[in-house]
């Protein structure tokens, strides 16, 4: 990842609870038939240091993934347009030019896949109990019949990756000014609080205060 030192993120703290809030990433791995990616809920160990999930066991990545080679994980957060009519400073001397702001992180580990029905039990019942969790009335993997439940254990495939590297990318105006970095949180908080704009303007204001 290119992450210059004003936008690199290394706390694994921070890049776990990161990687919780987005929820979701891409497992990418390279195989008998070149790279391949697959986008999926997937679950980060409170040491970050291992990412589980799990794959249709119809989808061929697991079969033609190279053990040999490390995997890739990436994750996506907060992400926006900043443009340079946000910046105050485009005024005073007018050398801005668009750009993105985001939050990534991206993890590389040895990929092992996991056919063994309570292996792929506990990761299920440790992935629904992630995401039930914010809801009024959780739902259980108990609630389902459990001939159903090992219906469905049968048709996926679990894996681990254990991480080997974990870095993160918080692009977010740290190399503005004070004033174009408020002039872009402003700019982007006119787009309304529910919008992706705003979440990326919140972040933008956490980070300043964090550093």
């Amino acid at each position: 990842m290119y992450a210059p030192p004003h936008f690199a993120e290394s706390d694994p703290e921070v890049l776990r609870d990161a990687v919780r809030s987005i929820r979701a990433g891409h497992l990418v791995t390279l195989g008998s038939e070149g790279l391949e990616s697959s986008y999926l809920p997937l679950l980060m160990s409170d040491d970050a240091g291992t990412v589980t999930g799990h794959l249709a066991r119809a989808n061929r990545q697991w079969r033609r993934a190279d053990p040999s080679v490390e995997a890739l994980v990436t994750w996506v957060g907060a992400a926006a347009y900043v443009s340079p009519n946000y910046y105050p400073s485009k005024q005073e001397h007018g050398m801005v030019v668009p750009t993105w702001n985001f939050i990534t992180v991206q993890a590389r580990g040895t990929l092992t896949f996991h056919e063994e029905d309570e292996w792929k039990r506990g990761q299920v019942t440790s992935l629904t109990e992630f995401h039930e969790g914010r809801l009024p009335t959780p739902w259980s993997v108990d609630d389902a019949p459990a001939e159903y439940v090992d219906a469905m254990l049968l048709a996926i495939v679990g894996f681990e990756v254990r991480l080997t590297t974990l870095e993160g990318k918080w692009k977010l105006s740290q190399n503005r000014s004070d004033a174009d970095v408020a002039g872009v949180i402003a700019g982007l908080e006119a787009f309304g609080s529910d919008s992706p704009e705003a979440q990326v303007a919140r972040s933008m204001d956490e980070t300043v205060h964090r550093r």
